[in-house]
This record gives structure tokens, C-alpha cells and sequence, in this order.
């Protein structure tokens, strides 16, 4: 697990000997919250935060599913459902807590016939990864192919019309609506070398600019949710 730095502390902890996991963008170091953010179980999940997702058909794809809670949510549904994540001990860890239908990948080259699922699940701000509008943009192309004509996404992101220096790895940008995020995860293990992950780059968007985004893309806004102040879900449809 060569520079899974986050993986690997998903992993640790699933087998209870978690050591230290940050966030870190140069001097600046913030505790990694591996298991709030990462092992929460849906009964402990608010009532708009279940029926958001509970609204999603199968089968669903959940991309960047980490150590597979959604997953598991749909698996408890009785939804069909695939999680893919890049990290091989985040599937690891998944798969060791019970969840079933995950595997490695990258959401960036999706092996996906055309139409193989209804919905996608996009969470943790990861749609900001492709870092670009027309990085978004060819983004949404490829869940749009993998996806039927009915076919809805969830996606979420800090809206960067609201977010400031105070956010973790804050960057500006001089477009309106427009900001970016950037960290990497580190990791010390209780026994081993520090493994240090890759640069993260998010694109931050508010959801004036996701619609503008969408616009040449099969996909349109239909639904805006802010929570946290900052940060909001968005429902896209075809």
C-alpha cells in the first residue's frame, strides 16, 4: 500500500491498532478524524441525510466509497449497489467490516459498460478532484455514459462563494463562485515508517457555478441543500 497514507489508517483502524493520521498543507497539520469521518454507521445519520440517499435507486455506483458506510447503507436496503474506490486499504478495511460489493478503481477511468447504472453517489467533495471546470465537466460525461436516460447523481462541495482562509488548505481563486482546497494525508503508524500521500487538488464550486458547469454535459442541477453553512449537497439529473 505504497503512499496510501489514508487507506492505510482505514485499514489500522478497522483492525484496532490505528496510529496517528493529519491532514497536512505545509506547516499546517489537522487531525485526520478517521473514524467520524469514515466509519459512521447510518442509524447514527440524521433523518434528510437517509432520505437523501435512500432516494437513490439502484443499481447505485458510489464512487470514492472510502471504508464503504454507504455501501453498506444500500447493502441494508436491499439496493444494488457498487462502491470503487483508488485506495486498496480503504476496500480493504471495507470489506473487513462485512461490506460486500466493493472494489479498486479510479473514478477517472471508469470500466463501466454504457447505462450500467441508475444512480451515483459522488461524496466527500470528491467531484472537486478533477480539479478543472472542464475537468468537472469530463467528469460528468463519463457518469453520464455509464448511467441510463433516467439516471440521477449526488454530489456535494464546499460552496466557494462562502468558504474563506479559515477552510483546511484554502486557496483563492479570482473567479467568482470558484476557490480551490489542497492537503495531503500523512500517516504514523504505531509500528512502521511515515507514509506520505499524494497532493490533493479540489476544485471548489458554488452552486451557481455547478449549474453553469453542467450546462453542455447531460446532466442539470435539480435540487441544492446547504448544510454545515459552508458546504451543500446537489441532486443532478439527466
Amino acid at each position: 500500500m505504497a503512499a496510501d497514507a489514508l487507506g492505510t489508517a482505514m485499514w489500522d483502524y478497522q483492525r484496532g491498532d490505528l496510529g496517528d493520521c493529519w491532514y497536512v498543507d505545509g506547516d499546517d497539520r489537522m487531525d485526520g478524524h478517521i473514524a467520524e469521518n469514515y466509519f459512521g454507521s447510518h442509524e447514527d445519520w440524521d433523518d434528510a441525510q437517509r432520505e437523501r440517499l435512500g432516494e437513490l435507486d439502484g443499481p447505485v455506483l458510489d464512487l470514492g466509497c472510502g471504508a464503504g458506510q454507504h455501501v453498506r447503507f444500500f447493502e441494508d436496503r436491499g439496493t444494488e449497489v457498487l462502491g470503487v474506490d483508488v485506495s486498496p486499504g480503504a476496500v480493504q478495511a471495507a470489506r473487513e467490516r462485512g461490506v460486500e460489493h466493493v472494489a479498486v478503481g479510479d473514478m477517472f477511468a471508469l470500466p463501466f459498460e454504457r447505462d450500467r447504472f441508475r444512480s451515483v453517489l459522488l461524496n466527500g467533495t470528491q467531484v472537486g478532484l478533477a480539479q478543472s471546470v472542464a475537468g468537472v465537466r469530463s467528469l460528468l460525461s463519463d457518469l453520464a455514459y455509464v448511467t441510463d436516460g433516467e439516471a440521477t447523481a449526488q454530489v456535494d462541495n464546499y460552496d466557494a462563494s462562502l468558504v474563506d482562509s479559515e477552510l483546511f488548505g484554502f486557496r483563492p481563486d479570482p473567479r467568482d463562485g470558484f476557490a480551490h482546497r489542497t492537503f495531503h494525508f500523512e500517516y504514523e503508524p504505531r509500528d512502521g515508517d511515515r507514509i506520505l500521500g499524494r497532493a490533493l487538488h479540489f476544485l471548489l464550486f458554488s452552486p451557481a457555478r455547478l449549474r453553469d458547469i453542467c450546462v453542455g454535459t447531460p446532466w442539470s442541477v435539480t435540487e441544492v441543500e446547504h448544510r454545515h453553512e459552508v458546504y451543500y449537497n446537489a441532486r443532478l439529473a439527466k
